[in-house]
């Protein structure tokens, strides 16, 4: 399975560096296509708008950099027409388009939600992103994914760096990441990590698109054979001089199975009651914040009869289900286990079946290993809903829906 890598984990992230890192994996034929491709789009929305990718060495390393000169100024809403014109155009695949929207409307609602604008108006600006760049930044990004032939859902992402101290921008000195970035970041749930040196290294475009994609957040680089690497350098240095690559990973998993990694959060409890667990099932499930919950009858200490609860989360969410766990349980201590986990991808697909009286939606979760589909599953929510709704027994909803999807199967073979 072919798996693409984005290290940013010393450089942060630009839109230029990210097209750039990618544009070092595509052939030199390839890289002058897109300069070409790209310039003959965008020109006639900025007549002195310029693009073009040299090869640069920086401190003993090479890597590519993209030069672009846009000078003239468009509003938020002329940038949205222009991207939308521009990536129906230039994109081919509907889920490149839907995440260079995704991405640009990351711009937006960040400026909305930091200036306190409630809808989109005159009042808002992008400022720093308001020229064509930010439309080759994000289509850019998309269309180069596609040239290399990359599934979005095969996109992992390294911890992001972000740099440290202060920057001044259009509305004074502030502190880096800066405003609209930190909400992108909240937003889009990217993982970060301070330094390594000061000034900006995550922009705000460059966390737009990384939100968009979506990507799978890893703390260490999965078992694979690496095919290609890309390296890229940003235009403008960091103050302090030094200038570290971003590297994109291009390979093959060495196995079909998916690894993650999660937290096993446990705890000992003898003196809470049934209701309580009860409850906490309810809310960890409700809030989405645990991937599983168990709970253990033990024995504990001076032969009490008790619990041990166990709560499988994703690393983001060990703080705030720890702290949920103690409010709620009362105990002092929870255990913090790290692990990980192997699973098959899967994907969701929404399906009409004629149930009793009409038709019905239904959720259906299939899980592939490599080419083969081992596991097809109903979402329980669906059945039950319509169990209710039809005063039927479940188990006959799901015979039903079950038998309707294989005799489906077999006619689509």
């Amino acid at each position: 399975m072919t798996v693409l890598i984005i290290d940013s984990s010393n450089s942060g992230a630009a839109g230029d560096m990210l097209i750039a890192a990618l544009l070092d994996i595509c052939s030199e034929k390839q890289r002058n296509q897109f300069c070409d491709t790209f310039t003959s789009s965008l020109i006639k929305h900025d007549p002195q708008f310029q693009l073009q990718w040299k090869n640069v060495t920086i401190e003993g390393f090479s890597g590519i950099q993209l030069v672009t000169n846009a000078k003239k100024r468009f509003s938020p809403s002329e940038l949205n027409t222009i991207l939308h014109d521009s990536s129906n155009t230039l994109l081919k695949k509907e889920i490149s388009i839907q995440r260079a929207i995704q991405a640009l409307n990351h711009l937006k609602k960040a400026e909305m939600k930091v200036h306190g604008i409630e809808k989109e108006d005159h009042k808002l600006h992008f400022h720093e992103l308001a020229t064509i760049d930010t439309i080759l930044d994000i289509i850019g990004f998309y269309f180069l994914l596609e040239l290399l032939e990359v599934e979005i859902s095969s996109v992992n992402l390294l911890p992001i760096a972000i740099g440290g101290g202060n920057k001044i921008i259009s509305h004074g000195l502030v502190s880096v990441p800066t405003p609209a970035t930190s909400e992108i970041i909240r937003r889009g749930e990217l993982p970060i990590q301070g330094g390594p040196v000061n000034g900006e290294l995550l922009t705000p475009t460059g966390a737009a698109i990384l939100a968009s994609l979506q990507a799978i957040s890893i703390q260490y680089l999965p078992s694979m054979t690496v095919k290609k690497i890309g390296r890229s350098f940003g235009t403008i240095p960091p103050e302090n001089g030094q200038q570290p690559f971003l590297r994109i990973l291009l390979g093959t998993e060495k196995s079909l199975l998916h690894t993650e990694e999660i937290v096993t959060l446990e705890t000992n409890v003898d003196d809470v009651d049934g209701e309580t667990i009860g409850y906490l099932f309810d809310i960890l499930f409700r809030k989405d914040l645990v991937l599983d919950f168990i709970v253990i009858h033990t024995i504990m200490k001076k032969n009490r009869p008790g619990y041990l609860l166990q709560a499988i989360v994703e690393p983001r969410k060990v703080q705030e289900v720890s702290l949920l766990l103690m409010r709620e349980l009362g105990t002092l201590g929870v255990r913090a286990l790290s692990g990980f986990r192997h699973i098959i991808p899967r994907n969701y697909t929404t399906q009409k079946f004629n149930v009793g009286e009409g038709m019905n939606e239904v959720k259906v979760k299939r899980g592939y290993f490599g080419d083969e589909m081992i596991t097809e599953k109903v979402e329980y929510e669906d059945l039950k809903r319509i169990a209710l709704e039809q005063e039927k027994p479940l188990r006959k909803v799901r015979k039903d829906i079950t038998s309707d999807i294989i005799k489906e199967s077999e006619t689509n073979e």
